[in-house]
């Protein structure tokens, strides 16, 4: 492995994991389209595997404010939503899923702009796992459905919440990329040789987060779904141009 492409996905994941520290999520819209062009093999398991990290540590770090009896809907209906995806995929394109997961993502963002508040209800995070176990499986960006659920929630509860609903999708994922094998010890050694970046950026992000104001990191978490958004339609038109 070229040492500098180590340099450049441990500077890519970086970016990502003080993005996901100070917002909430974010680590693989930022880091995922720049790690897949220096070594498209670190995408997903690598990514999944720092993703993991990142979300532990997370965890720990708001570990006051994290409430496991209200993520369980969501924990319960992310399974279901996985395996629809999977046997959604049998029958339509990959692209065509997240074509249309992308642009409901974007309506969501159009809703929330109007002022329609979405309560974080149990059955509100049911689907909202539901949702993101499709738009995961499809497009590997399974964050928005649950950061537009959460998004009016106190800072430090938003951050915490999404890490504990970050760190049992990761731990799924891993075990699915285990088992198909796509994640082995070769993604193990070199996410362990990037780790030290990522780690410096989310400590850095614990310094400076502070700094940010609620309505702030509101905005952040729309304009970071309107991208995932934009990701997921462009995934589903692309190949109509190649």
């Amino acid at each position: 492995m070229d040492i500098s492409t180590l340099v450049f996905c441990g500077l890519a994941l970086a970016a990502g994991c003080f993005v996901q520290s100070t917002v909430g999520f974010g680590m693989a819209i930022v880091a995922a389209p720049i790690v897949y062009f220096f070594e498209p093999r670190f995408v997903p398991g690598t990514i999944t595997l720092v993703g993991l990290v990142l979300a532990l540590i997370n965890m720990w770090q708001y570990r006051t404010m994290l409430s496991f009896k209200g993520l369980t809907a969501a924990f319960i209906g992310r399974i279901p939503g996985t395996v629809v995806a999977g046997f959604l995929l049998l029958y339509i394109t990959a692209e065509s899923l997240a074509l249309v997961l992308g642009i409901g993502v974007l309506l969501a963002v159009v809703i929330s702009l109007m002022k329609v508040r979405l309560k974080p209800t149990p059955k509100a995070l049911f689907w909202a796992g539901f949702a993101s176990g499709v738009m995961g499986t499809s497009t590997s960006i399974g964050g928005p459905p649950m950061a537009l659920v959460l998004q009016h929630a106190e800072a430090g509860k938003l951050r915490a919440n999404l890490a504990g609903y970050f760190a049992f999708s990761c731990v799924l994922s891993l075990m699915a990329l285990s088992a198909t094998g796509h994640f082995s010890w070769w993604h193990f050694k070199y996410g362990m040789m990037i780790l030290p970046a990522p780690l410096l950026a989310t400590w850095l992000a614990y310094k400076v987060q502070h700094l940010i104001k609620a309505e702030w990191l509101r905005y952040a978490l729309l304009v970071l779904c309107s991208v995932s958004g934009v990701i997921a339609i462009w995934q589903g038109v692309s190949p109509q141009f190649a």
